[in-house]
């Protein structure tokens, strides 16, 4: 299926996705100063408890992923199956006329703010959710490429614990899910560690203008960005020992390597079945058991209410009629 909308002449698309939590706000902060377009300055989301250097993302669009991920049946946190082809549903056609108006809306040519490297001929967002949604995103606009931040995923379960009261198993099944699915999506991907935005600045730097074809960073330019990187933001630091890891969360070290990734270190089969969504955390099935023993008590309850009910009616009648 060909894309719907056109970024314009000279432009092109890409997108930052990644694991929530995993630091693609500050990624996304420093695609800004390198000249990448992240569309209309009034589109963005503000500041909030947990990001309080800003989120850099579209509030339209994270507000729409939303909605599609419940169109399809999930969440962010609960993240529907999703098999090969999905994106091609003609039932999402209503989806993609909206998508391709937020894009009309808040990207449209000279609708970003002034970068101060000047025009890079990028434009993109960032959304973690679009590690998950990448091949519907593609039905609307030609994405050329994407950048993947990954965090160690016992950083990420701290984070999550503290924010959203995620158990250890649930966001380590996340963290893959979102990973594989972000990987998968595109080959063609640059894979950044979140470790690397603090403690390798230049050569991250250097990374990301090499894959996009960005010029090399100006003092100027790099000096905004270092002043940018705080330290102090950086919470849930892992150590490197592994006290009593969650069994999936073993699976997730495995991919994390000690922060060199290695995205082979699952059999295909089990990541084609990760990054669809078919292997989810015991905790979705203990959910949905109390949840249908919870309906089962209800109607066993309702049964005998109505047996309870069809019995004082018929002494009512015995004692009238007699």
């Amino acid at each position: 299926m060909d894309p719907v909308w056109d970024p314009g002449p000279g432009r092109s698309a890409m997108c930052l996705i990644g694991m929530h939590r995993s630091g693609t706000s500050l990624a996304a902060r420093m695609l800004s100063l390198l000249g990448v377009s992240l569309g209309s300055p009034e589109g963005l989301l503000p500041p909030g408890p947990d990001n309080p250097a800003g989120y850099w993302e579209n509030k339209s669009i994270q507000e729409f992923d939303d909605e599609l991920l419940a169109a399809l049946g999930g969440a962010w946190d609960q993240p529907p199956v999703l098999a090969p082809g999905w994106e091609l549903d003609p039932q999402l056609a209503p989806h993609r006329i909206r998508a391709e108006a937020i894009l009309a809306s808040d990207f449209a040519a000279g609708s970003g703010p002034d970068s101060g490297s000047g025009d890079a001929g990028w434009i993109g967002f960032k959304d973690p959710r679009v590690s998950l949604l990448l091949p519907f995103w593609r039905t609307v606009l030609p994405i050329a490429t994407t950048i993947v931040v990954v965090r160690d995923p016992r950083e990420v379960a701290g984070s999550l614990a503290t924010r959203n009261d995620i158990d250890p198993g649930q966001a380590a099944a996340l963290w893959m899910r979102y990973l594989l699915s972000a990987t998968a999506a595109d080959p063609g991907h640059l894979l950044l560690t979140h470790r690397q935005l603090f403690d390798a600045l230049d050569a991250t730097l250097a990374q990301i203008t090499g894959h996009l074809g960005l010029p090399a960073v100006t003092p100027e330019i790099r000096a905004q960005i270092a002043a940018h990187v705080d330290p102090d933001l950086r919470h849930h630091q892992a150590t490197g020992t592994r006290p009593d890891a969650h069994p999936v969360m073993e699976l997730a070290l495995g991919i994390w390597n000690d922060g060199t990734p290695d995205l082979a270190a699952l059999p295909p089969a089990l990541v084609d079945a990760v990054a669809q969504g078919w292997l989810r955390p015991a905790a979705d099935g203990q959910a949905l058991a109390a949840a249908r023993a919870e309906a089962v008590s209800f109607k066993e309850q309702l049964k005998r209410r109505n047996e309870k009910v069809r019995s004082l009616e018929a002494a009512l009648v015995a004692r009238e009629t007699g």
